[in-house]
């Protein structure tokens, strides 16, 4: 059985909570038409948003935050280091505003 807390309280979760959970969700996934001749693009956008919204509920009962608030993905790069030759114009630059 999986156990998950936060700061507040919240209903415990058991693995057949979760399995039915993910079966839904599953089956609506299933169920998802393209849009074509048959299927607007709306009703396709409503529906792609009940499982986007419903696999983001799930995922915020699990681990108590949503998805986006984690620290996760690609790491950020670092700013590249700026050129000793730019620094000692700079330097330069400050040195001659003072003298004049």
């Amino acid at each position: 059985m999986i156990t998950t807390m936060t700061r507040a309280q919240r209903p415990v979760m058991t693995e057949r909570d979760i399995a039915e959970r993910l079966r839904q969700l599953c089956s609506k996934a299933d169920r998802l038409k393209m849009p074509s001749h048959r299927h607007s693009a709306e009703s396709f956008m409503v529906d792609r948003d009940e499982i986007r919204d419903g696999l983001r509920r799930f995922y915020r009962e699990l681990t108590g935050h949503w998805p986006d608030q984690e620290a996760s993905g690609p790491p950020r790069r670092q700013s590249a280091p700026v050129p000793a030759a730019v620094l000692r114009h700079r330097e330069r630059l400050r040195g001659t505003a003072k003298t004049a």
